[in-house]
């Protein structure tokens, strides 16, 4: 089935939350109950300012799936989007792109100035979605978010997440960068015998290198990946007590890098 033939929708029937419930099991390979959300919850915020929203075949079945509730960010209400994801196999098809364009232009039309949520720092592939192609900013580190959990992609690891910002308001339009000044920029994580936080240094713009496969890392050498979460948090932490934020993701040589400008632009 391609992705033209899948239906992004608001949830509406009991079957409809299921599906969306099922998505999160499949999606992030949840095997305890209790990290579902359920039911009761999602038709109570779809019906009091919330969103739900579900990927589905003609079916029924849905293949991704997001989750919002009203909330709160640095003094605005927000649509507070607390899960976004898409099963194994439908991945990289542009569904997740397409659940968080529909998320986004829904809350507009209810008058919400803007979308937050929180992902993992050290995922690559994340830190390029939210902030590359979406044009989100961060500019909070929350430490061990959620706690210690059991689902396949948190296993054993603390759950420290950025919080993204994503206006509703902007045209979408991504404003140019200049590469090679960026690529010059001080970097806040050496790797030269292991990564660390090297300091703050005192400069408009400066990157902060993550693994690009956080994943593979933890399998194959968790004490390494163990040294950049804590190099990575230190980081996130110090930059943004200076008054740094997140607007972008680099690549460059094999390796990834947020870019962290302060209110002067790189």
């Amino acid at each position: 089935m391609t992705n033209h033939e899948i239906i992004v929708r608001r949830a509406e029937s009991v079957a409809d939350y299921r599906a969306c419930q099922d998505v999160q099991r499949r999606a992030w390979g949840i095997t305890e109950e209790s990290y579902v959300v359920p039911v009761a919850t999602m038709v109570g915020a779809q019906h009091h300012g919330g969103l739900v929203l579900g990927a589905f075949q003609q079916n029924g079945i849905a293949v991704g799936m997001s989750f919002g509730f009203l909330g709160r960010t640095d003094g605005q209400i927000c649509l507070y989007s607390q899960l976004t994801g898409v099963v194994p196999g439908y991945q990289d098809q542009g569904i997740g792109g397409r659940l968080k364009t529909t998320q986004r232009a829904m809350a507009r039309e209810e008058g919400i100035s803007c979308i937050a949520w929180a992902f993992d720092p050290l995922q690559a592939g994340n830190a390029t979605f939210n902030l590359e192609k979406l044009g989100a900013r961060v500019g909070r580190y929350l430490e061990n978010m959620y706690g210690f959990r059991t689902d396949v992609l948190n296993r054993d690891t603390p759950t420290d997440r950025l919080i993204a910002v994503w206006e509703t308001s902007d045209d979408l339009r991504m404003r140019g960068r200049d590469t090679d000044l960026i690529e010059r920029s001080p970097r806040l994580i050496v790797t030269q015998d292991g990564p660390k936080f090297a300091g703050l240094v005192d400069a408009p713009c400066v990157l902060l290198e993550i693994p690009l496969e956080i994943t593979a890392l933890r399998q194959e050498s968790p004490a390494i990946a163990e040294r950049w979460g804590v190099a990575v948090r230190q980081a996130f932490v110090s930059a943004f007590s200076a008054g740094y934020l997140g607007v972008g993701f680099h690549r460059h040589e094999g390796r990834g890098f947020y870019v962290l400008e302060r209110p002067t632009s790189c």
